[in-house]
């Protein structure tokens, strides 16, 4: 049964059908006043009646996870800005989120926001929302509300929420000794402004800003300035740099609530978010806690290498391997004591081989079972018992067709233990994490 969406984005999906979608496509039907008027009834009747992940019941049998702003593929945050990049993370969150959690939420990008959405910014998320469909379809990804109502009190306790994070991540920054470098694009100079905690997924980004004169006097193109001459620069931008930091605040406040409210485990993929998730939760920086986890990439070639629909393929066949899967993850990943972010990224990359050997193990195991010589021998047991049933049946003498019948039923018995041991020790392998892994690769190399 596919999964209800809400109706804003149903409406867009089936208003713009095919994959090969162009920005004049969307600006011509985006100009049309009635197509407009119709999308706004569509956001309209999404906030008023459709059941957004906020109004499911919990499941705290299943690891449902709630997409922080950097994580979700939907939003521009945390991640490279250009379409194409936008695009090929979204392939990559359709295989994680479909392996790596029972459910993932990410919240509506049309229905709560769309007065502030571009054209340009249309088409991607369009792109994208098709990217995903298989697991939208499926119930896998599922939609939270993306704005939420508070009283007075409320909403005074987020803003005080939202300036101490801020604060704090500015603090980090600072102590995470930035660099900067200016260079040239086209005829203008910008500023580049890096940081340990601007990494995401393995990935560094950087903070890009024009250039003023007092900037530019103070620095050489295309030359990296540490110390105190990048320190006097990041002084030099503090409103434009506090102000990042206090949006990036905002989404972790916002995302830290709705994850609450949608019964979810909120998660990040960048470092600067998961040290304001850290601060909420009161813990110092650098320390996690398992109610604030980074739902790691772990480096497994066979699965990223899928497609959406091959992920699903493989959360499907591999259905009994998965809780094992996901358990492990969430063991060895997501709650370690002691951990800086160069740590977990550690642990990730031992899990990963851990789950290379294991997967060869299993493999050569899931082999004997079908072994040609044990096939054999097995069919052997019934081929004999039947002959010689035929023979009893043939020679007429009572005494010989009960002594030979006898015969049979042993045979019979050891062919069908035979055939129940196998098919016990392939149901208890089907249970093992690796499998999961080994089910990836069959999947992908059946399609080349």
């Amino acid at each position: 049964m596919v999964a209800e969406l809400p109706p804003a984005i149903a409406f867009m999906l089936s208003e713009f059908r095919g994959n090969k979608l162009g920005l004049s496509d969307v600006r011509r039907r985006l100009s049309d006043e009635s197509f407009v008027r119709d999308f706004l009834d569509q956001c309209l009747a999404g906030i008023g009646t459709f059941k957004y992940a906020d109004r499911l019941e919990a499941r705290v049998d299943k690891f449902d996870v709630y997409a922080g702003h950097s994580l979700n593929p939907l939003s521009p945050d945390g991640k490279c800005r250009m379409p194409g990049c936008r695009v090929a993370y979204a392939h990559q969150f359709a295989r994680n989120a479909c392996l790596y959690a029972d459910r993932v939420v990410i919240p509506d990008p049309f229905s709560f926001t769309v007065d502030e959405t571009t054209d340009e910014e249309m088409l991607v998320l369009l792109v994208v929302l098709k990217i995903l469909q298989p697991l939208l379809e499926a119930g896998i990804i599922v939609f939270g509300p993306a704005a939420a109502w508070s009283c007075s009190d409320c909403a005074k306790a987020i803003r005080e929420a939202e300036k101490q994070v801020m604060a704090q991540l500015w603090r980090v920054f600072k102590q995470t000794k930035p660099d900067v470098f200016r260079y040239k694009d086209g005829r203008r100079w910008h500023m580049s402004f890096g940081s340990p905690l601007f990494t995401s997924a393995g990935d560094e980004l950087r903070i890009t800003v024009p250039a003023t004169r007092e900037a530019i006097a103070a620095s050489k193109p295309d030359v990296v300035l540490t110390g105190k001459n990048a320190m006097d620069l990041v002084l030099h931008y503090r409103k434009f740099l506090r102000g990042h930091f206090a949006q990036c605040a905002q989404g972790v406040v916002f995302s830290s609530h709705m994850g609450g409210s949608c019964n979810s485990t909120v998660a990040t993929n960048t470092r600067v978010e998961a040290a304001g998730y850290r601060l909420l939760d009161r813990r110092k920086v650098g320390f996690a806690q398992p109610d604030w986890s980074l739902l790691r990439t772990v480096p497994l070639p066979a699965l990223e290498r899928l497609n959406a629909l091959q992920a699903l393929q493989v959360r499907k066949e591999a259905e009994k391997a998965m809780p094992a899967f996901r358990a492990m993850l969430q063991r060895d990943l997501m709650s370690l004591e002691n951990v800086s972010d160069d740590a977990e990224e550690k642990r990730a990359l031992e899990v990963a081989a851990e789950l290379r050997v294991a997967a060869r193990d299993l493999q050569g195991q899931l082999a004997s079972l079908r072994l040609p010589s044990v096939r054999r021998s097995e069919n052997l047991f019934v081929g004999l018992a039947i002959a010689l049933e035929i023979v009893a049946l043939s020679t007429g003498n009572p005494t010989a067709m009960l002594a030979v019948s006898g015969a049979f039923a042993s045979l019979m018995l050891a062919a069908h233990k035979s055939e129940r041991d196998r098919q016990e020790k392939q149901e208890a392998f089907a249970h093992q994490p690796a499998y999961v892994l080994l089910t990836a690769e069959r999947i992908h190399g059946s399609r080349h």
